[in-house]
């Protein structure tokens, strides 16, 4: 194996490449986005919830509780049995309303990781038709250190009735029910950010390994862990993309290199005044004007360390990758994307993309699923077969030159079935050697060089999902009723999240000229239907109008690609094909 000679061209070498990183690095100081990544899943156990006064305390606490713990168990959570959490409570003689040293005690006799508490804020039924809404708050705490970690504040509603005359407790528990599946959805989707602590600078500042590619953040306040113990308490002050300053607020056993630190989570504050619901989520402070003489050596060091760690094998090759759900000639697929980052920009000698697929092939868990050339930022994966051509380069090691393997039937994407993706960047590196050819003194230096794969950076959650089959009103109908019409169209294996869109325009790209139903959540049954929907104050006068259903699941982050005309991203689903329609021809008044 070819290693880098010490010396004056080794020497030489490395600066350059120094040197190299540091004029882009400069031009890019502003925080990137983290990638969306996948919560990593733990046991919780789930205590009562408080009511609000005012409230009806006894239904809406039980409803509440149970349905936050059912849709936490749906998303990956193992939550513990009702019975389990009420008699360990019992046992230890707390209340539900735990404060920390209570929830760490339960935490511990229930070997859980995580306990969640909550709170019903608000609950309002009114509107014609009559319409339920129900704010919770949730909180996830951290056993080991007693930091909350997670949590959510939502609002859910009942889907609308028109000429509803039932109970409104029924309502008021679908609209608990919704605002559960919101919240298990928020929580599932975060990941905390953490980081390592490289090195401690003077006596109240450390380096950290994470930046705001991570999610640090300037202001944000983070708990130091040695093992499961907490050692300290620090504050980021001047992140760069990959690594960050922050000072200590306190240090109960001495913050030392290889600690770790965990963000600590904010949760979003909730106010109800004058029957309306305000809720704010908590914001960075603003970031300092400048960096300091002693920042910009820190950096510059983190940047020499960064380029040995990249000499190493231990850098990113991309930045922001995400997956987004599609719809091509094909059929359902996804499209990977992605930028190159600041080293894959320094670095010229850029061979491949390498493309991997969680969950992977158990009988080939290495092999990526699709490649790229250097110069393009994504691919598409479809339901096809393929092969693919790809660099083998075995985990942890280096190679004096490429050996190009290639992998036959190599399978696709299965509609319904969620996916995340890991983009890797194999490149390579310019190795002078010592040693002449030919002999004698008039013989070429000789040169080599050495292969590598960055590491893995991981998009969010993507489903490729069929596109809805619309039912009624049939294409071509001329009998629509504007002022109450019902859309019914097939549900879609993968998909919890439906909604219609009505247009003039049949490519539905004005958006100005579209009217959305309310997004309806897990609906029951082969078939959805949205029923009496009002038309007639948008589409009065209109001759013929477009409709379409979308679909999307609920865990995928960023979502679907958004549909053309829809510049913000805000309705990312799988859109079916149209159908038409034309209103019915109403009778002239009688004179």
């Amino acid at each position: 194996m070819k290693r880098f000679r010490k010396g004056l061209i080794a020497r030489a070498f490395s600066w350059t490449l120094v040197v190299a990183m540091v004029v882009p690095w400069l031009a890019s100081l502003a925080p990137v986005p983290a990638a969306a990544q996948q919560v990593a899943r733990g046991t919780v156990a789930v205590v009562d919830f408080t009511v609000r006064p005012g409230l009806q305390q006894a239904i809406l606490s039980r409803a509440a509780t149970d349905a936050v713990a059912i849709e936490l168990s749906r998303a990956g959570f193992n939550v513990l049995p009702r019975t389990q959490v009420q008699n360990a409570l019992q046992e230890l003689s707390l209340e539900p309303v735990l404060d920390r040293l209570g929830v760490m005690k339960l935490g511990k006799t229930l070997a859980v990781d995580s306990i969640v508490s909550g709170e019903v804020v608000a609950v309002t039924v009114e509107g014609s038709p009559r319409t339920a809404r129900v704010t919770i708050l949730v909180r996830v705490t951290d056993v080991a250190s007693g930091e909350d970690v997670n949590g959510a504040a939502v609002t859910g509603q009942s889907n609308p009735r028109v000429g509803y005359v039932g109970d409104d407790d029924q309502l008021i528990r679908e609209a608990i029910s919704n605002a559960a599946l919101q919240a298990a959805t928020t929580i599932a989707s975060y990941t905390i950010p953490e980081a390592t602590v490289l090195n401690t600078v003077g006596t109240d500042e450390v380096l950290l390994n994470r930046g705001t590619r991570s999610g640090i953040q300037v202001g944000m306040e983070m708990i130091v862990l040695r093992g499961r113990d907490v050692v300290g308490r620090i504050r980021v002050t001047r992140p760069s993309t990959s690594d960050a300053i922050a000072r200590v607020i306190t240090s109960t056993l001495g913050i030392q290199p290889e600690d770790k630190a965990r963000a600590v989570f904010k949760l979003p504050t909730v106010q109800f005044d004058r029957g309306k619901v305000k809720i704010t989520e908590p914001r960075a402070k603003p970031k300092s004007a400048g960096i300091s003489n002693l920042g910009k050596a820190l950096v510059v060091a983190g940047i020499v360390f960064g380029a040995l760690q990249i000499g190493k094998g231990g850098s990113s090759g991309v930045e922001g990758p995400k997956a987004e759900a599609i719809v091509d000639s094909t059929g359902p697929a996804v499209k990977i994307s992605w930028r190159p980052s600041v080293f894959a920009q320094a670095n010229a000698d850029r061979i491949l993309y390498h493309i991997y697929r969680e969950p992977a092939d158990p009988t080939r868990p290495r092999v990526p699923v699709a490649t790229a050339r250097s110069n393009e930022t994504y691919v598409i994966d479809t339901t096809a077969t393929r092969t693919v051509n790809y660099v083998d380069i075995p985990p942890g090691q280096e190679v004096d030159s490429p050996d190009l393997e290639e992998e036959e039937d190599m399978p696709g994407v299965t509609a319904g079935q969620s996916y995340r993706y890991a983009i890797t960047l194999v490149y390579r590196f310019l190795s002078p050697l010592s040693g002449q050819t030919g002999g004698g003194t008039g013989g070429q230096q000789q040169t080599e060089y050495t292969y590598r794969e960055s590491d893995r950076a991981w998009t969010g959650q993507a489903t490729p999902l069929t596109q809805p089959v619309l039912l009624r009103p049939a294409n071509g109908s001329e009998d629509a009723n504007l002022s109450s019409i019902d859309f019914e169209f097939q549900a879609v294996a993968g998909a919890q999240a439906y909604r219609v869109e009505v247009s003039t325009d049949p490519t539905f790209q004005n958006k100005a000229l579209s009217f959305f139903t309310d997004e309806v959540l897990l609906p029951a049954g082969a078939t959805i239907t949205i029923r009496n929907v009002n038309l007639s104050a948008k589409f009065s006068g209109a001759q013929r109008l477009f409709w379409r259903a979308g679909a999307r699941n609920v865990n995928d982050q960023p979502g679907p690609v958004p549909s053309p005309g829809d510049n913000r991203g805000q309705y990312r689903y799988i859109w079916s094909e149209a159908f038409s329609f034309r209103p019915v021809v109403e009778p002239p008044p009688a004179p």
